[in-house]
């Protein structure tokens, strides 16, 4: 048989362009993703960076190649879905045309929205069982994404509200925690207790429950105004 026919035949129903490969820019983010999920399903410590490079479909040399921890993976996994976030609501306070009660709603909602579109949303349950293990990593989660949160967006809110007469006087150091608390309280209930309650729970409704709660709260008395 000539040679040229026996390539056709052996070629024969297949896809003659060549197989496509994965850009090398999306890597990182196909790692951090395997890593993230693998985080929530099995616990930090039981994941190893193995089990990453499988779920990911790489080496485990070419994880190294991009991340030198676990702990890196983790830090970059919430950092690149919560850092935009706070970066663009931090922008949103300086607008005099938006209220404080306005700005509380519109975070909430998108933070909720972050994080259910991924499995970010079991990271404070992750990060609340694991910080007696690795309390370096449990202060970084604290130091640039919760107290960010508390003191770069919803105490500057706050203080925002106070000021234009909006919110009544408080203690914005610890209203800040109380209404950070009942927020982060939700996914960790999700992805714990919850999962045994045979009670259904919608997170729509109890971030409706908690800013009509939270905002009937902080709002002045109507004759102290201004």
């Amino acid at each position: 048989m000539p040679r040229s026919s026996a390539l056709n035949k052996a070629t024969e129903g297949k896809d003659p362009s060549p197989p496509r490969r994965r850009r090398k820019e999306a890597r990182p983010a196909e790692i951090v993703d395997a890593a993230l999920s693998l985080f929530v399903e099995r616990g930090f410590s039981a994941t190893r960076l193995d089990d990453v490079a499988e779920r990911a479909g790489v080496s485990k040399g070419t994880v190294y190649l991009y991340f030198d921890s676990k702990e890196a993976l983790l830090a970059e996994a919430v950092g690149r879905n919560i850092g935009p976030l706070l970066a663009e609501f931090s922008q949103a306070i300086g607008d005099p045309g938006i209220s404080a009660s306005s700005l509380i709603e519109r975070f909430v909602r998108r933070w909720w929205q972050v994080l259910s579109a991924s499995p970010m949303q079991g990271v404070p349950k992750l990060m609340m069982s694991e910080s007696g293990n690795f309390p370096e990593l449990a202060r970084h989660f604290v130091v640039n994404f919760i107290a960010r949160m508390q003191d770069g967006v919803l105490a500057t809110v706050l203080r925002k509200g106070v000021a234009s007469g909006e919110f009544a006087a408080m203690d914005v150091e610890y209203a800040v925690r109380v209404l950070i608390h009942g927020l982060v309280f939700m996914p960790i209930w999700m992805h714990s207790l919850g999962r045994v309650d045979e009670r259904p729970f919608e997170p729509d409704r109890y971030l409706d429950c908690w800013l009509d709660l939270s905002l009937r709260a902080l709002r002045a008395p109507a004759g102290d105004q201004r």
